[in-house]
């Protein structure tokens, strides 16, 4: 690439730079003298050179803001306009320079932009090296042109605080007012965007306050107290509610009246202002303290006199705000560069710190236990079951994990579990394998010999309940029947697996002796053809199961029955159902009764008809006392039972109420008539209810024990018999 080109590149860059911070052109910046630099921006007549003139001599005798100048320029610029303020001259006579006291006046309008250098000391002990600038205040008019505008612009831009100075004796001139508002708008906009956070701290002063009907001491000089500073946080509007209703503005209706004519007249000034910045500020200022006397007209301005008496009101606290404001920023931006430094370093060492947790838990911690719970999930997590070239690659999966660097450094803590892990898979034991399946063989066959160890059998489809033991053993045992087909493990899991299979089926079966039959075969197969591998646990279980078949066919044999009795005590005992217990029960003991020897089993003939007796005693109505435990809606009950194909007749007028015994008659097939009054509910004793169920099976009593609901009204009351119906069954006991 060629120079020139590079070179108008770079001149581009740079007008663009111009252009963002709002100047017209492309003249090069001016290099500002170095400290904290402090616009005062206005218009003309404004007030910016007499405040200057006044804030200096005010700082002369000040306690908490000493002004000293510090070059000649500024220092004779100070002293001209103090002269012709305080209407002093001089006169030299044979060597002696003496004050002559002359006309006073104002003085001329600023030419051309004068840099102001002086040494701000705030409180005694804070010292600030000070920038400003006086310029002619039709420099920033946007009715007008300057070849200065874009050097006051500069200065502005890159000032430390900035103060707005507004003349009200232009209020009643609409048009220039808004002149000057809108000048004031554009400096704000040069400075930050319309919709971004205002940078410096910025004051409103209001000049020449002693012309606004009110205005008398310095009371009146600072708009925003402290308690109101959250106000300027708010829209325009609250802001100007609030101020106005504070107690220093409210109890003068003279300065209220000002106060808002002036806020009201800045409107569009405060509105991008308010809401953008906490460092804001609004001060009424007079550097003459009595409103000057009018003495002619010049081009553009009017000609004043200055007082008698000069007695400056406020000077000093735009300029001490301010300073105190820029110190407060200072210290915020100098915490904040070193909060920025702090996140920095904190973000570096939190990415420096996680790469090697990431790396270990999202990718080199996994990878072992993602192997070992593939291969182990196909073996229901029995590792016996898995074959070596599959247990070799957990070994060496954890393995890669111990000597991985990472691990190493950063984790060391987890090499011990990992080696722990290899170590057991290295140390793998077929031995201790068998020895443990054959445990549960034994546990099995220990099953088999006690009849209360056996799994239940349920009545109403004729299946068998495993319980928890009876299901870990299942698991057990088909965990080691996978892997190897002609491995030890795998074969004598499927003959256990096979046992367990017919056993269960025989429980289901109990009148079925075909299944015994068929076990105590396999039982004789198995010892033929395994007789070389069976363990000794597997030749009890086989023995265990053959012993269980050979005396269940001799008491068969010898009783004539077929069914066991022994058999059914502990399952018709076990089963809670009425209709087993007063049903098929009775059914299967009667027909075992048949085929009892009276001579040989008198005592399972007694058993058998004391129990049917019981059963038979159901068929009559009796006597059950009962307790309600709950009734919703502070409601109560009628109850009536009824034969059969029979309505109720409601003939019982009592109520039934919560927490309180009572009695009913029932047998079986009787139906029971249950109504329920809510609060409301007229009293008819059943016969219109708020609502009513019926409960109309055989055993429609257990029905009515524990929860009766009403659906159509939404209610359920609970029923409890004492004592509880099951207990009324009738059992089988000698």
């Amino acid at each position: 690439m060629k120079i020139s080109k590079l070179i108008k590149i770079f001149k581009k860059g740079s007008k663009a730079a111009a252009k963002r911070k709002g100047k017209k052109g492309a003249a090069p910046e001016t290099i500002w003298p170095s400290g904290i630099r402090i616009g005062i921006y206005g218009d003309a007549n404004s007030g910016k050179t007499v405040y200057f003139t006044v804030l200096n001599e005010e700082c002369k005798i000040s306690k908490n803001l000493q002004i000293s100048v510090i070059d000649n320029t500024t220092a004779g610029e100070f002293l001209s306009n103090y002269r012709a303020i305080w209407g002093l001259g001089t006169a030299v006579d044979a060597g002696t320079v003496v004050d002559l006291r002359g006309e006073k006046k104002f003085p001329n309008p600023t030419v051309t932009g004068k840099l102001l250098l002086f040494n701000a000391i705030v409180d005694r002990r804070r010292k600030f090296s000070v920038v400003s600038y006086d310029y002619n205040g039709k420099t920033v008019s946007i009715s007008e042109q300057s070849e200065q505008a874009d050097q006051v612009d500069d200065f502005m831009s890159g000032c430390d605080g900035l103060l707005f100075f507004y003349d009200p004796k232009i209020m009643g001139a609409e048009l220039e007012s808004q002149s000057h508002v809108a000048s004031f708008v554009n400096m704000v906009e040069r400075l930050a965007p319309l919709d971004s956070r205002l940078p410096i701290p910025i004051g409103l002063v209001i000049t020449k306050a002693d012309i606004l009907p009110g205005f008398s001491d310095d009371k009146d000089v600072v708009l925003i107290k402290p308690e109101d500073e959250y106000l300027v946080s708010e829209d325009f509007e609250f802001f100007l509610e609030k101020v106005l209703e504070s107690n220093l503005i409210a109890s003068d209706s003279a300065w209220a009246g000002s106060v808002r004519n002036v806020l009201v007249k800045l409107k569009d000034f405060l509105r991008v202002i308010l809401g953008r910045t906490l460092d804001l500020q609004i001060f009424f200022v007079s550097a003459t303290g009595v409103t000057p006397e009018k003495i002619g007209t010049d081009v553009g301005r009017s000609l004043y006199v200055p007082p008698d008496k000069i007695q400056p009101v406020g000077v000093k606290e735009p300029f001490y705000w301010l300073l105190n404001a820029i110190g407060r920023n200072k210290r915020i931006s100098r915490f904040r560069t070193v909060a920025k430094y702090a996140a920095l370093i904190s973000l570096i060492w939190i990415v420096l710190f996680s790469l090697p947790n990431l790396y270990h838990f999202k990718l080199l911690y996994p990878k072992p236990q993602r192997i070992e719970n593939e291969i182990l999930t196909a073996y229901g997590g029995n590792m016996y079951s898995a074959s070596d070239k599959e247990r070799g690659r957990i070994i060496r999966a954890y393995r890669n994990y111990e000597r991985a660097y990472t691990v190493k450094w950063f984790f060391e803590p987890f090499q011990g579990p990992a080696q722990r892990i290899r170590e057991g898979y290295m140390g793998y034991n077929e031995r201790e394998a068998i020895k443990y399946l054959n445990e549960h063989i034994a546990r099995f066959a220990t099953i088999v010999k006690d009849i209360t160890l056996w799994p239940r059998l349920n009545p109403s489809d004729s299946t068998v309940i495993l319980t928890s033991e009876h299901e870990r053993l299942v698991a057990t045992l088909d965990n080691y029947h996978k892997g190897d087909e002609t491995s030890i493990l795998f074969t004598r899991s499927g003959r256990a697996l096979a046992y367990w299979d017919m056993f269960t089926r025989a429980v289901a079966s109990p009148s079925d002796t075909t299944i015994w039959k068929t076990i105590q075969e396999q039982v004789r197969t198995d010892k033929s053809l395994y007789s070389q591998t069976l363990s000794r646990e597997e030749i009890l279980l086989g023995d265990a199961l053959s012993e269980r078949k050979i005396k269940k066919v001799k008491k068969e044999v010898a009783k004539k029955a077929a069914v066991e009795l022994d058999d059914l005590i502990d399952q018709i005992n076990g089963n809670d159902s009425p209709s087993y217990r007063l049903g098929d029960a009775v059914a299967e003991l009667k027909k075992i009764r048949k085929s009892l020897d009276p001579g040989v089993d008198k005592k399972s003939i007694q058993m058998i008809d004391k129990y049917l007796s019981q059963a038979k005693k159901w068929d009559k109505k009796k006597t059950f006392n009962y307790k309600v435990e709950s009734i919703p809606s502070d409601g109560h009950l009628h109850i009536e039972v009824a034969e059969k194909g029979k309505d109720p007749g409601w003939q019982e007028e009592s109520q039934i109420l919560a927490g309180f015994e009572y009695k009913l008659k029932w047998k079986v097939s009787d139906i029971i008539h249950i109504a329920i009054d809510t609060l409301m509910q007229a009293e008819t004793w059943g016969r219109e209810s708020s609502d009513k169920t019926i409960l109309r099976g055989k055993y429609s009593l257990f029905d009515m024990d524990g929860t009766v609901s009403f659906d159509n009204i939404g209610k359920k009351v609970n029923i409890r018999f004492i004592p509880p119906l099951v207990d009324q069954l009738p059992k089988l006991k000698e």
